[in-house]
């Protein structure tokens, strides 16, 4: 019945042209690579930082579940499983649970769960966001209809439960401890879990692997760092920088550029240039959890230090 509905959609795509395939793919693209980054960013440097913080655990660990569910149940995608289907792109790895739909509903959940009662208008606009991307996947023919409902859940039901823990770890400073802790736990079982478990190794007709284990466990390895990087850098600050996001709007647009800059470059020049030039899964965790530790720890140290000494500056010449 799954795949029905996505031959379904082929043949719409096919009777009007693909007129529609370029606009699901850029909803598709916004909620994936470095956009998922950006918002959490721009929230966390210069507009509320106490969402920004949500925002970035969220993803962290809904990507985390995602990993370790494809993973664990390591489903072929729907092109693999019915060589009818012609997707509009390709995509890697395993197809359970969508992805796109996981880190979409972490960032549209988490506005939605933040700004909604306030804010109905862009509380609609989440959820239509939301929807628009779980169904863009199934559009484009990379995923089931199961795989979308279950990664938006999965991404629905963490920013629910992480937002009760975030309000029951404010309650107590003493408690936030929890969160490194955690963060290096799991991550160190993760790591053990995905490098010892076995992996399904089909062929198809050319002697080609279908799914090469090693790939996805590359990409297993990037989100265990990115949950360590988060849950460090998140206690790290807290604990030691403590940066305002009360500061004049120059200063919050100088931050949020040039921020977005150093993200820009890391993910799309830095990032690529090491990982094609040193083999190996561990490099891919080395990498992201840096990232998320200059983007949650060393810029914010950074620019709290410059403006500290700004208006140092400023109070001595007055």
């Amino acid at each position: 019945m799954d795949l029905q509905y996505l031959l379904l959609l082929q043949k719409f795509r096919e009777a009007t042209g693909g007129v529609l395939n370029d606009f699901f793919l850029q909803i598709s693209d916004l909620s994936y690579g470095v956009f998922i980054w950006m918002l959490a960013c721009i929230l966390y440097w210069a507009a509320d930082k106490k969402t920004g913080s949500y925002l970035f655990l969220n993803i962290a660990v809904n990507r985390f579940i995602m990993q370790l569910l494809k993973l664990t149940f390591c489903v072929y995608r729907p092109w693999i499983r019915s060589a009818d289907i012609v997707p509009v792109e390709t995509a890697s790895g395993y197809s359970f649970p969508s992805g796109h739909s996981v880190t979409s509903a972490s960032n549209y959940g988490t506005v939605l769960a933040r700004y909604g009662k306030k804010h109905r208008g862009l509380g609609a606009l989440m959820i239509v966001m939301l929807l628009l991307t779980m169904f863009s996947r199934n559009y484009i023919g990379v995923h089931t209809p199961q795989d979308v409902v279950v990664g938006a859940a999965l991404g629905l039901t963490v920013v629910y439960l992480g937002m009760r823990a975030w309000a029951w770890i404010d309650e107590k400073p003493g408690r936030a401890r929890i969160i490194p802790i955690a963060g290096v736990a799991l991550t160190a079982l993760f790591l053990v879990y995905i490098s010892l478990k076995s992996y399904p190794l089909d062929y198809d007709e050319a002697g080609k692997l279908l799914v090469d284990p090693a790939k996805m466990m590359k990409d297993g390895y990037k989100d265990a760092g990115r949950l360590l990087g988060v849950s460090l850098g998140w206690y790290l600050e807290r604990r030691y920088i403590r940066f305002s996001t009360d500061v004049p709007v120059l200063t919050k647009v100088t931050r949020c550029g040039v921020g977005a800059l150093v993200l820009l470059v890391y993910e799309l020049t830095f990032m690529p240039a090491v990982t094609g030039a040193v083999s190996g899964g561990w490099i891919g965790f080395v990498l992201t959890f840096g990232e998320l530790m200059v983007l949650m720890v060393v810029y914010p140290l950074c620019f709290s230090r410059l403006e500290g000494r700004k208006s140092a500056r400023r109070a001595s010449a007055a």
